[in-house]
């Protein structure tokens, strides 16, 4: 198994095993990400960023085709809510439904949420959830990354959650809660607040040098910014329960620094330790590889439902909030007035019924009805041999007409998507309904605009292309980058009436 820390800056990669609730981790690596290519969690050129991560797993060879990721965005909303007692996807829908009426999203947000206790409200018992709202395009973007790829992507969860499965599965955290847990990284910070040893609030914040007066020490200011506004929070909501202890991971050169200042406060500091069921680590850095390992571990779905694939793929991502149930309590209603209708009606009926049966079954068994039940059984015989017949005459007329045609356009459509990449096409074959380009780049960004191309165009399907590779060039001496792109021509639609009427129509004498 392949899990993926993404951040706009860096994809931390760890592959290893999960295994009755231990981590043993066999290889680490980290792709550091050019500035613009990722944004929010946002990936602006999916064909680049499957490169560079089929790139990496190809020279680290990490072949595994499963995989697990833990994101991190700003745009991503953080939501505690108060919830009437539900399970399942009752509770999910309750979630969403109130997310997007508090906080004023639309469906094209994926949500999650994990039980962090309960309250009382007016007497009246109730969950205390705290919910996360990512943009589905975000989620989107990885399923075509992985896709591409070839990579069959089982998880997909937000980062606050991922980490949570090593705070809340080592026994030792327990006894330092309330507890912060701050992430420290060069573009952002991710603070999660821990009580009674569940999560119950998360932050995300970019950070920027120009927001601080000396870039030198942004880091340091941003940290210390936000650890404070944390505090006053937590004082502000349950001041009789302050923070007492603040631990770090991530990039943690400042944590010296860090401590002093804390220690005035009364604050005591620590670095995230490694808890007994993760091995492997002895030979990388786990501060960095800590979301990564957490996203390996498999969610308890009594109090939890993170993964945002298995969420979207239950909900259908429209519909299926508070108007989902109260479509099914609305049909139940009806069901049931129906249904006791029927049955009032029946015992009316029951005794006149009794008597009609006998005389009906009488003359059913009479000889000139069964000789009549026998005609009219071949003669339905015959006809569903007609139909059948008729039936697949149109599923080959469809099949004829719908199938593609290499024209001239295509081919011209397919030159035009070379203008510009660098790229030229070497050979050209087809074979079961689709065709492969051989194809050479003088540069390595070729293959991915090339891609992209073909992506945009709406006349190809199955756009796949899985990387490239260097090879000499006997003319120019030096070398070329060599891959090989695939499509389908998509199918045409035709009017079936057409086929239909033509072999309902009898042709004139």
């Amino acid at each position: 198994m392949l899990s993926f820390d993404i951040t706009d800056r860096h994809v931390r990669i760890i592959r290893g095993t999960e295994n009755h609730g231990k981590i043993k981790v066999a290889d680490a690596t980290t792709i550091d990400v050019g500035e613009g290519l990722i944004v929010n969690g946002h990936i602006k050129d999916i064909p680049k960023m499957a490169t560079l991560i089929n790139d990496e797993l190809k020279t680290k060879r990490m072949a595994d085709k499963e995989a697990v990721i833990s994101i991190s965005s700003n745009l991503i909303i953080f939501k505690e809510l108060h919830i009437p007692k539900a399970k399942g996807t009752q509770l999910l829908s309750m979630v969403e439904n109130q997310m997007q009426h508090t906080m004023g999203i639309s469906e094209d947000y994926s949500i999650s949420y994990t039980i962090a206790g309960e309250v009382e409200e007016d007497g009246v018992q109730a969950l205390k959830v705290l919910a996360t709202a990512c943009p589905f395009e975000v989620v989107d973007c990885f399923r075509k990354v992985f896709s591409m790829l070839g990579i069959i992507l089982r998880s997909v969860v937000v980062s606050c959650n991922s980490i949570s499965r090593i705070i809340l599965n080592n026994p030792k955290s327990k006894a330092k809660m309330p507890m912060l847990l701050v992430q420290i990284d060069s573009n952002f910070v991710s603070l999660n607040l821990y009580e009674n040893n569940q999560l119950t609030f998360s932050r995300f914040a970019s950070i920027d040098p120009e927001d601080y007066d000396n870039p030198e020490d942004y880091v340091y200011e941003a940290v210390n910014e936000n650890v404070f506004r944390m505090f006053q929070f937590q004082k502000s909501r349950n001041g009789d329960n302050p923070i007492r202890n603040v631990v770090f991971y991530g990039d943690t050169s400042e944590y010296i620094r860090l401590t002093n200042a804390l220690e005035q406060m009364d604050i005591e500091t620590s670095i995230l330790g490694v808890p007994n069921n993760i091995g492997g680590y002895e030979n990388f850095e786990f501060q960095a590889y800590a979301n990564a390992i957490g996203a390996m571990f498999r969610s308890n779905k009594d109090t939890e439902r993170i993964n945002l694939i298995e969420l979207d793929a239950a909900t259908g991502r429209s519909g299926a909030g508070a108007s989902f149930f109260g479509a099914v309590i609305g049909a139940a209603a009806v069901a049931a007035a129906v249904v006791g209708a029927v049955w009032i009606f029946g015992n009316i009926q029951v005794n006149e019924l009794n008597r009609q049966t006998a005389d009906i079954q009488a003359y059913l068994d009479s000889p000139e009805v069964a000789a009549q039940i026998a005609a009219v059984d071949a003669a339905e015989t015959k006809l569903a041999k007609v139909q059948a017949a008729k039936e697949f005459i149109f599923t080959a007329a469809d099949n004829y007409e719908s199938r593609p045609v290499f024209t001239n356009d295509v081919i011209r459509d397919i030159e035009a998507n070379f203008n510009g990449t660098g790229v030229e096409w070497t050979k050209m074959t087809f074979g079961g309904g689709g065709i492969a380009l051989d194809c050479s780049a003088d540069d390595s960004g070729g293959p991915s605009k090339l891609t992209q191309n073909f992506i945009e165009q709406d006349i190809f399907d199955n756009v796949t292309y899985t990387g490239y590779a260097r090879a000499d060039n006997s003319d120019s001496g030096g070398q070329d980058y060599v891959f090989k792109l695939s499509f389908e021509m998509r199918q045409t639609e035709i009017e079936s009436d057409t086929a239909e009427e033509a072999v309902e129509t009898p042709a004139e004498e």
